[in-house]
């Protein structure tokens, strides 16, 4: 909290002064809906939409990060009932926060346990559900062995609607009751393009990043410590060989800004640098986006993509959908365990190619630039599997409305 920022702003919310909403409607459903972050936030704003164009429902939506907080309030914060900050997970905050709230559902984003949340629900015999939920092996084992602390996090009245059907079986083996958990698709999908860029578009994306239309564009997607690294070098080898290739980065956390600008300064690349001013509409060799919220405008020009997150020290991994249903081929490191079954299934089709190395990574971008009509299928590969998976946020809207009627 204290590295990023922005907690100050409604303090008071966290220690649970939520202001005093209006008298109960009986004839409308109030509903608490927790999502921590930009991601979770992105991944809900269809089921938002539907629940706000209903006047049978009234929405209270918190978060727990500051920029997810900013986005919320630009977006929603005319039809919400109220906003805010999500209350310190201890008794008198969590207390406070329900007694002024006061809601008939709750819900929590991906895989958020908050013990004394979960309590307040059932003390007070409200329905709790998580949804889009999903456990990383780490999440899943540590569960599994949590002895007599069990009930703390997987309390007997907790609701999962599951990502996928493996994560359904997951959150079953770790205590949830089967008749308490369905799979209703990951939410990412439905936030994800139908459709890749135009040529058209691509082209004025590079025209602004400082590349010529001709150019290989690689792109860093949502890169952690020492991917950015990998990628220069990748670009480096690429352009000793005189194939004319760009880099796109994009961190996944934008502070880390000055970092990553010391890293292209030793390479002596001309960069760009999002957030500062251009002065010269010379060309570029590495563009750095270092800003937040702005990922599928920055990823249009991209024709081959590398998964952040996926090299080690790291193995949780970030989203792949949303490069894949661009038309992306995308590269991905050793592990991907926050994704797993979606990133084995992309293998399988063959939108997206693994590494199980650094050097292996680097093998497979060099021969994805340098290889036109295995870009071309990888892309067809990708854009066919977003089809074929349907529309979770509908199945999703259709529970939520069951439990809204019990």
């Amino acid at each position: 909290m204290i590295k990023r920022g922005g907690y100050g702003k409604k303090l008071k919310y966290r220690l649970g002064f939520w202001p005093r909403l209006p008298a109960k409607d009986s004839k409308r459903t109030r509903i608490w809906i927790q999502a921590v972050s930009v991601g979770e936030l992105s991944s809900i704003d269809s089921i938002l939409q539907s629940f706000l164009s209903n006047s049978n429902f009234e929405i209270v939506l918190s978060g727990t990060t500051s920029t997810g907080q900013k986005i919320a309030e630009q977006k929603y914060s005319k039809e919400l009932l109220a906003s805010g900050p999500f209350p310190l997970d201890w008794f008198p905050f969590s207390w406070l926060t329900w007694s002024r709230i006061k809601p008939d559902l709750a819900i929590c984003v991906d895989s958020e346990l908050w013990p004394e949340h979960m309590y307040q629900a059932k003390k007070k015999g409200i329905p709790f559900c998580i949804i889009n939920g999903r456990l990383s092996d780490r999440s899943y084992n540590r569960l599994r062995n949590l002895g007599i602390f069990k009930n703390l996090l997987i309390p007997k009245h907790l609701q999962i609607l599951a990502s996928s059907t493996m994560q359904e079986k997951r959150w079953q083996e770790i205590g949830v009751a089967k008749n308490k958990t369905f799979s209703t698709g990951n939410l990412k999908i439905d936030i994800s393009p139908a459709s890749p860029p135009s040529d058209l578009k691509k082209n004025e994306r590079k025209q602004e990043f400082g590349f010529p239309p001709s150019s290989l564009v690689l792109t860093g997607i949502s890169t952690w410590p020492g991917e950015e690294k990998l990628l220069v070098d990748t670009l480096n080898e690429l352009r000793e060989k005189k194939i004319d290739a760009r880099l796109v980065l994009i961190p996944r956390h934008a502070e880390r800004r000055n970092e990553i600008a010391k890293t292209l300064t030793a390479f002596s690349f001309s960069h760009r640098q999002r957030t500062l001013p251009q002065n010269s509409n010379d060309e570029c060799i590495v563009y750095l986006a270092d800003t937040t919220g702005e990922l599928i405008d920055l990823i249009e020009c991209a024709d081959v993509g590398f998964l952040g997150k996926t090299l080690p020290p790291r193995d949780e991994g970030q989203n792949p959908i949303e490069p894949v249903s661009m038309g992306i081929p995308l590269v991905i490191g050793p592990a991907c365990t926050n994704f797993k079954e979606t990133c084995q299934e992309l293998v399988i089709c063959g939108a997206a190619k693994q590494g199980d190395s650094i050097e292996s990574v680097k093998k497979q971008l060099h021969s994805l630039i340098e290889n036109e009509e295995l870009r071309l299928q990888m892309k067809n590969a990708g854009l066919k599997w977003r089809q074929e998976q349907g529309s979770p946020t509908d199945k999703t809207i259709v529970k939520l409305s069951e439990f809204c009627q019990n």
